[in-house]
């Protein structure tokens, strides 16, 4: 397996536990002057070294999310290099949007189960390209996640290594401590998860008995489908720790309701906004425009 991989950024919106009550969505706070929960996820995979970013949203947020974040954005490591021809030696990282599939709502989607499904659109939609751009790891992003995203520059090889996991870890606690910290995993990690994900959740009936051929009594509509209401510690439970690398972070608030975000907000931490370059949204130029061709 080559040392360089293809890394796939994932930011799970859909399914978040909205508590703040908003008319807009929730991940547009600022965390910063101009500077959104969102747009702080983005550039957070990007000086990650991921290639690609998937942003799983539902379509009643996708639009909106789509018209701040953009389609594509500048690797922030390339960016600020002087040298002959910079300009052109600039990196552009594409954007894609995906909402979870009809079949999984209001059965599996958990929060952490968005993250899982990001992780399949990403290898599904590659892979009927070219097997040279799947992602082979992803780095998962929580937007509510306040740290020093800075300080990922220097561990960037240490993400996108080829054989390990890397967990960022505040007070000795990680995502596999139900924290809402970054982390990567491969693609058998996706599959593991996914698979007991689907082996621990109820279903609409009680499990067959010894008399029984077919399923014929169901579950309390309450007690249907527990995987809806799985922590991220379930969810990624079967992710891989042998030889994975822990960065012990200094501080980190959880923003995602409002007593997280206000103590972040109170707080002499903050995560200071990027050069304006690197969080305007931009946009692919069309190539063929049917209206004016009619005209």
């Amino acid at each position: 397996m080559s040392v360089h991989q293809h890394l796939g950024g994932i930011i799970p919106i859909a399914n978040f536990e909205d508590n703040f009550g908003l008319t807009y969505p929730w991940c547009l706070l600022p965390l910063d002057e101009g500077f959104s929960m969102i747009q702080k996820s983005v550039f957070e995979c990007a000086i990650a070294g991921c290639q690609t970013i998937w942003i799983v949203a539902n379509d009643d947020m996708a639009p909106i999310i789509r018209k701040t974040i953009g389609e594509w954005t500048y690797d922030p490591v390339y960016y600020y290099r002087k040298e002959k021809f910079y300009k052109d030696k600039r990196k552009e990282i594409p954007i894609y949007y995906v909402p979870i599939h009809p079949k999984d709502r209001e059965r599996r989607d958990s929060y952490g189960w968005s993250a899982l499904y990001g992780m399949h659109s990403a290898w599904y939609v590659a892979s009927r390209l070219s097997k040279w751009v799947v992602p082979e790891k992803y780095y998962v992003s929580f937007p509510h996640a306040a740290f020093n995203i800075y300080s990922l520059r220097e561990h960037r090889q240490q993400i996108s290594h080829h054989e390990n996991n890397f967990f960022l870890s505040h007070m000795g606690e990680t995502v596999k401590d139900n924290k809402h910290l970054p982390f990567t995993m491969f693609g058998e990690d996706f599959k593991n998860c996914r698979r007991f994900v689907n082996k621990e959740t109820t279903r609409t009936y009680y499990n067959l008995e010894e008399d029984e051929k077919y399923p014929s009594k169901k579950l309390p509509i309450n007690e249907r489908w527990s995987a809806r209401r799985f922590e991220l510690d379930t969810v990624f439970a079967e992710i891989a720790e042998s030889g994975a690398t822990k960065h012990e972070i200094d501080w980190f608030w959880d923003a995602g309701d409002w007593a997280g975000y206000r103590k972040y907000l109170a707080s002499n931490n903050f995560i200071q906004r990027p050069s304006k370059n690197l969080t305007t949204p931009h946009k692919h130029n069309i190539l063929c425009n049917t209206q004016e061709v009619l005209k």
